[in-house]
């Protein structure tokens, strides 16, 4: 645990928080040991300590700077799982070392890789298909921008980065706008020479260049766009300000940073959600999967409120789970976890890779979806699950105790006539019952005595012994 003057001090007690609730609720759980580090103590001191504390594995440090120091070490006394991401200088990573993270740089990468798997093989005019990559001006947007650009000039993909300015977002959408092809433009231009050679009225002419105006709004706005797709390096602020201005058969992309937030707890957050319609992004499942019940049961603990709490207590949630796999030195490891799928190949790379999961805003709605149907070309339409509080049902009413639907008319069957009178009754004449001093009488079936075995509790299926 990093210093209580850490900037890092308040992340770093949020995933401890998730990796406390996840051994609590585990079924084997473990014994956990705190180490708070005092200020200007070495990584090397930290590792120590654990080590003479009786740990089998350490997670953690989560600052950048300790983990590039980490990296940089030749060997350490006990497994660890580091919780940033971080390169070593030398390429050599310490043998007992392994690396989890969130980074939304790993998460542009994979959405970005996604998004390839769905561009089209040429477009309609037979040319390579081309990207946008729209940023803010933000640091953080600039990184995720570059983690964009270095996936698409590996794939060798055409892009072209855009910055957004919320002062020229009419020049951003002429920008991307689609334009007539050649055959459609002649056919519109004939058609209006035509139909305003027959007008008559001056107003009847204004009609007409109304409808051929209209038509080629239509036209424009279901052509192929120049860009077949758009990464997002935008919050979910100024993405809600570019989405509907870009084309409909245009593809848009982001990172779990472009997440509008729960449409059912938050009114902000259901705005945004249909302004960003059809914005596929990355996510952890467990901010998506729980609404404020179901965490509670799952973890046994109240859920963070805000997005980035929830990101950082699935990190500690999977960390957990990690570190008790990785105490063993299992160089192989798979695990669907609260962060994602996660993957690690020791023997190939220290570093853990995660899959999060893909998410598509449809209808107000955040709808889980596999990557698979996702990364089609054409999107298919995906309908968000039915809301409970919106579903009818069919009305009932009782009628003399009996429950039945008030659309479903009874049947009325017409009299028969008479039927066959019923068999009369055997009169028979039933044997006196004898009562014996000793107690009850045996039991009989027509006045025949029956055996009287009796069973004892203990033969009596279901029944404990006492």
């Amino acid at each position: 645990m990093p210093p209580e003057d850490s900037p890092v001090h308040a992340a770093a007690r949020i995933v401890g928080n998730g990796l406390l609730a996840a051994n609590q609720t585990s079924a084997r759980p473990a014994n956990i040991l705190v180490i708070e580090a005092q200020k200007g103590s070495s990584i090397e001191e930290q590792l120590q300590a654990a080590a003479f504390a009786g740990a089998d594995a350490v997670i953690g440090p989560i600052e950048r700077e300790m983990v590039n120091r980490l990296v940089e070490l030749p060997s350490l006394p006990l497994p660890v799982v580091a919780l940033n991401s971080a390169e070593s200088t030398s390429g050599k990573y310490p043998p007992k070392l392994v690396i989890l993270s969130i980074s939304t740089e790993a998460e542009a990468e994979w959405i970005a890789k996604l998004a390839i798997r769905a561009l089209p093989a040429h477009t309609e005019a037979g040319t390579l298909p081309k990207v946008a990559i729209i940023a803010g001006s933000a640091p953080w947007e600039t990184r995720i921008a570059e983690a964009y650009a270095r996936t698409l000039t590996h794939a060798g993909i055409e892009y072209e980065i855009q910055r957004l300015d919320p002062e020229k977002l009419t020049e951003l959408q002429a920008h991307f706008e689609p334009v007539l092809n050649e055959e459609d433009e002649q056919k519109l231009n004939l058609l209006a020479r035509e139909q305003l050679a027959k007008a008559e009225s001056e107003s009847e002419r204004k009609r007409i260049s109304r409808s051929i105006a209209t038509m080629r709004r239509t036209k424009i706005a279901t052509a192929e766009p120049p860009f077949q797709a758009a990464l997002f390096a935008l919050s979910a602020q100024e993405a809600s300000l570019v989405r509907n201005r870009l084309p409909l058969r245009m593809r848009v992309w982001s990172t779990s940073a472009t997440n509008p937030g729960d449409p059912a707890t938050s009114s902000t957050a259901t705005t945004l959600a249909y302004d960003l319609e059809k914005l596929v992004f990355s996510e952890c499942p467990l901010v998506v999967r729980y609404d404020a019940q179901s965490f509670e049961a799952r973890f046994e603990t109240a859920m963070p409120y805000s997005l980035s709490a929830k990101r950082l207590f699935a990190l500690g949630a999977d960390a957990r789970e990690i570190a008790a796999q990785w105490s063993q030195l299992r160089t192989q490891i798979q695990y669907h976890g609260e962060t994602g799928s996660l993957e690690l190949n020791r023997l190939k790379s220290p570093v853990i890779t995660r899959e999060p999961q893909s998410v598509i805003v449809r209808n107000g709605r955040l709808v889980e979806v596999p990557q698979e149907v996702v990364a089609k070309t054409e999107l298919p339409n995906i309908e968000p699950p039915p809301d409970p509080a919106s579903m009818t049902f069919v009305p009932v009413k009782e009628v003399e105790h009996n429950v039945r639907r008030e659309s479903v008319k009874g049947i009325v069957i017409s009299d028969p006539g008479p039927g066959p009178a019923p068999t009369p009754m055997l009169q028979k004449e039933m044997p006196a019952q004898t009562s014996s001093p000793n107690g009850p009488a045996a039991p009989s079936l027509d006045g025949v005595p029956l055996p009287s075995d009796k069973i004892a509790p203990s033969e009596m299926p279901g029944t404990p012994q006492l």
